[in-house]
């Protein structure tokens, strides 16, 4: 694949393009990733389409402004890329961040899309297709804590990048959630201070922008726009919340051609890295039979 530097908007962004394919795949990562999540499903699918990964703003090698990190300006990110790249239309896979930006993306550019695979944006955290359980003064005042305590806590900065890797391991790992494939991710996504040290995307300045919108998403909005035909791959999690189940079905019937695929096991947004066959076999599935 070919690393690409693609300047859109006010902000340069770092793409891999396999150039073969008459089809366009482009693949869109979770919050904190960036383009190596996808590692170990790109084998799947670079026979069949032209991969494209992105390193959204604020995550991986491209460039990390102090804002734009709406869902809506993400979104147009990928609309320049692919306007620079020549394509006029593209199948989009997303996961949690990535899937709320392809969310918007096939939302408000319905002529730019062919299909949209979303792991993740299954649900918003407040409404009618909400999964909060309580009062809306209940949820205004947790959102305030939330903010709060992301503003007050330091970023953190590790002397090396090995430092940064130990951390993340030791975080991760207890969950099941670390092999090559994530240390690898990790290892391309530090980010090296000017003043020394390094820090792990997604930065403090991009989450605190990012979550003053996310909270105020009304998943319900964009639902209802999607004209593609959607696959929806929910976590095993979902099913355990009944709320979840509820409002991923609700958004799903908004929708004018949609599926939800339960896959046993899928992790979410870690499966991509851990064990992506099953995923990656439902999505090359469901895209033989558009």
């Amino acid at each position: 694949m070919i690393e690409k530097w693609v300047k859109v908007k006010d902000v340069d962004l770092v793409l891999c393009d396999g150039e073969v394919g008459n089809e366009a795949i482009v693949f869109l990562h979770f919050g904190g990733a960036n383009l190596m999540m996808w590692q170990r499903a790109v084998p799947y699918f670079q026979d069949h389409y032209r991969v494209i990964l992105v390193d959204l703003r604020g995550h991986g090698k491209s460039d990390k402004p102090l804002i734009g990190y709406h869902m809506d300006d993400m979104a147009q990110d990928v609309v320049g890329l692919l306007e620079h790249l020549g394509i006029e239309k593209a199948h989009l896979i997303g996961s949690s961040l990535g899937a709320e930006v392809g969310l918007s993306l096939a939302a408000n550019y319905p002529g730019r899309i062919y299909s949209l695979v979303c792991d993740g944006a299954l649900s918003s955290e407040f409404g009618p297709y909400g999964t909060w359980d309580g009062s809306r003064e209940g949820y205004l005042e947790y959102v305030s804590g939330f903010m709060q305590k992301l503003r007050n806590t330091p970023e953190s900065i590790f002397p090396s990048i090995d430092a940064l890797v130990a951390s993340r391991r030791e975080s991760l790992a207890g969950m099941g959630w670390w092999n090559e494939y994530v240390e690898a991710m990790e290892r391309y996504g530090a980010c090296k201070l000017d003043e020394g040290g390094y820090v792990a995307a997604f930065r403090k300045h991009a989450r605190e922008e990012y979550y003053s919108h996310y909270f105020a998403y009304q998943l319900e909005d964009y639902y209802p726009h999607l004209h593609c035909p959607l696959l929806l791959l929910p976590g095993e999690d979902v099913y355990q919340d009944a709320r979840e189940i509820s409002a991923m079905q609700g958004l799903c019937s908004l929708a004018f051609q949609a599926r939800i695929t339960r896959i046993s096991g899928w992790e979410h947004p870690y499966g991509w890295l851990i064990q992506p066959e099953n995923a990656c076999k439902a999505v090359l599935s469901f895209l033989n039979r558009l």
